[in-house]
């Protein structure tokens, strides 16, 4: 068989095939109104002999099948479909004009073939093959490729059942008889039909589980059109809940089978034209319910006949009924939870998940479990928390690419990040509550992601720390390795030659200390020069305002031009942390050679305030730039220094020149 491939046809092909196979169908639904009309059967001929009921089915079957086989013509439940509705047509078409052959006396062969015609076609719809439509539902290929035995099995049992009924004997036709042409008299022993009958069943069973497997494994357009048959066949099995429990029922309680091919038709072609999950639920809901609320009121009516005198019954029902209906609403609220817990997950208590995976939030820090606790209990494909850095935590595999739906995470009135979250493949947008859910579960994920990114800032800031330690350690060994040790170490060599010279040549003595006097200025020089860099002197010395002063106290020269600096800043500051002290003059002192180097400006401003921190603005009146300054190392260095005591710094171009602006803690 070729099923679980699709039914190889050409598209244009096989649309004619499916308007031939129509027309013909419609051809046979008239003749046979036309033939019941014609002859003047009463009603309840036309229902016994399951006209009615062929014809109604046929029409079911025949149009699914039209609208599947126009749509998806390779689609091989659309051919199982328009195989079953022509067959119970044919079988509608046939009864009465078997009827009026046997009134009429036509030839004996013609209408035993036309009978042999009666009892194989109809097989091929419900009495055969429709179990196979069901197997290959909704795509047209099975599960997978170990179910195709299966598919043999149906198709095996649909031609033993056609050859039962061609070779046996008997009639629908009550007193008029007409068997089939083919008929040996075959009657099949008792345990042979036992056999077909649980052949039959068990067939029907892994034909269910096929469907819950394909539920289970399927996409989420998958479940909701298995949702559509599933709603079918609940329907029907209520409609016909006597006939499963007596073995007997009104003929034409089976007209509600014409319900499963149209759910198919719908499920396939538009399995979104209703919220079937909601439709399924409360189906399910209110069917519970009212099965509930019969069976208490049934229970309350029988036990309590035995307490009460026979004439309070009318009381008993009053009272059985009042019971009923108090209890209803808890009762319906209950259901309804836990149907909506199968079909929507968490979705009806936003609160109580926030609230649980608030909880798993504080007890973890691992957001991949998160966000896979999440998804699972709202039944969405995936979840992911990227940044600029890359996706930091994800859940889940995406089934709609380029359809993500971004949730804003907020903290403190500022984005942290953004949560993606991953729409069921059909989906279009996300569902409200699902929403809503999110968006509360998304504070504490914010904070998550602020508390992730200072760890990360934090890192940072330790690892240019010591970067930093390493550098100035770098610097001060390559001055007293470079500069200091080979001036000293003349100075040694000079001092060792005079001593060896004094009584011999006191000249070259006084020549070579000479040397050694310059050497150890030259010596002094770089201690002081390295000392310097460790910490300015005209900090220790005069304090920061001071120091300012006296760097600044003259224009600063920039060759052709020079920058006058003016300092605003109080006469005097309390005791400043050294840190503190060190930072501000640096970053004063890089903003004004910044100044000179990269601005045409005039003059400068250093403006010093201290309240709860210590504010330094170094402002000039240089042409504004057109873009973002990119700081040098040194401008760079001193905002860092900001940063690395707690506080913040900023540079960059204004309306009237440049500006840097830094707040340090005290």
């Amino acid at each position: 068989m070729s099923a679980s491939r699709g039914t190889r046809v050409p598209r244009a092909w096989g649309r004619k095939a499916v308007a031939v196979l129509a027309v013909f169908g419609a051809v046979l639904a008239v003749a046979t109104v036309t033939a019941v009309l014609a002859m003047g059967l009463s009603w309840n001929d036309v229902v016994q002999s399951y006209t009615l009921t062929n014809l109604v089915v046929g029409c079911g079957f025949l149009v699914s099948g039209v609208l599947i086989g126009r749509s998806q013509p390779r689609n091989a439940v659309a051919w199982i479909l328009l195989a079953g509705g022509v067959g119970h047509l044919t079988t509608a078409w046939l009864g009465p004009v078997i009827l009026f052959g046997l009134e009429q006396h036509w030839p004996d062969p013609l209408t035993r073939t036309l009978t042999t015609i009666f009892l194989s076609a109809w097989q091929l719809g419900l009495g055969g093959l429709f179990p196979l439509a069901l197997l290959l539902f909704p795509d047209g290929h099975y599960p997978s490729l170990r179910w195709r035995p299966l598919a043999w099995v149906i198709v095996g049992l649909t031609v033993l059942q056609i050859s039962l009924g061609a070779l046996g004997t008997g009639t629908l036709f009550g007193e008029a008889s007409s068997s089939s042409i083919l008929s040996i008299g075959l009657v099949m022993p008792t345990q042979a039909i036992l056999g077909i009958g649980m052949v039959t069943a068990g067939t029907l069973l892994l034909t269910i589980a096929s469907l819950a497997v394909r539920y289970v494994r399927g996409t989420e357009a998958e479940r909701l059109q298995l949702l559509w048959l599933i709603l079918a066949v609940l329907a029907m099995l209520v409609i016909n809940s006597q006939r499963w429990l007596t073995g007997d029922g009104p003929i034409l309680l089976l007209l509600s089978f014409t319900l499963i091919p149209v759910a198919i038709a719908v499920a396939i072609v538009r399995y979104r034209l209703l919220d079937i999950r909601f439709v399924m639920s409360r189906t399910l809901l209110y069917t519970a319910v009212s099965v509930l609320a019969i069976a208490v009121f049934s229970g309350l009516i029988a036990g309590s006949s035995f307490l009460v005198p026979e004439d309070a019954d009318r009381g008993v029902a009053v009272a059985a009924a009042l019971a009923v209906a108090i209890g209803f609403n808890p009762v319906r609220v209950f259901l309804q939870g836990m149907i909506d817990q199968i079909f929507y997950g968490a979705r009806g208590d936003p609160a109580g998940t926030a609230r649980q995976l608030g909880e798993q939030l504080e007890s973890s820090d691992n957001l991949d479990g998160l966000l896979e606790r999440t998804r699972t209990v709202l039944r969405l494909p995936a979840l992911s928390l990227p940044t600029d850095k890359g996706t930091i935590a994800t859940a889940g595999v995406p089934l709609n690419e380029g359809t993500d739906v971004p949730i804003p995470l907020i903290y403190r009135g500022v984005a942290t990040g953004t949560m993606l979250v991953g729409l069921p493949r059909g989906d279009n947008t996300l569902h409200p509550a699902d929403r809503r859910i999110l968006s509360l579960i998304g504070t504490p994920l914010a904070i998550a992601l602020y508390s992730t990114d200072l760890v990360a800032q934090l890192q940072s800031s330790r690892a240019a720390i010591v970067g930093a330690r390493e550098e100035e350690r770098l610097k001060l060994h390559r001055e007293l390795h470079d500069r200091l040790g080979p001036v000293l170490t003349g100075a040694v060599f000079r001092t060792d030659a005079a001593s060896n010279r004094l009584r011999s040549d006191l000249g070259e003595t006084e020549s070579l200390l000479v040397e050694v006097r310059a050497g150890l200025r030259e010596a002094l020089d770089a201690v002081r020069r390295i000392v310097y860099g460790l910490r300015p002197l005209e900090l220790e010395e005069l304090g920061l305002p001071g120091a300012l002063r006296q760097r600044f106290a003259s224009p600063q020269d920039r060759g052709s031009s020079s920058v006058t600096v003016r300092l605003d800043t109080p006469a005097s500051l309390p005791d400043l942390p050294a840190a503190v002290e060190v930072a501000a003059f640096r970053i004063a002192v890089e903003a004004v050679t910044n100044a000179l180097r990269h601005s045409a400006a005039e003059s400068c401003v250093v403006t010093i305030r201290m309240a709860e921190m210590l504010t330094i603005e170094i402002t000039d009146d240089g042409l504004p730039a057109v873009a973002p300054w990119r700081n040098g190392v040194g401008l760079r260095s001193g905002l860092e220094r900001a940063e690395e005591l707690g506080g913040t710094a900023v540079a960059g171009p204004t309306a009237s020149g440049g500006r840097v602006y830094a707040e340090l803690p005290l």
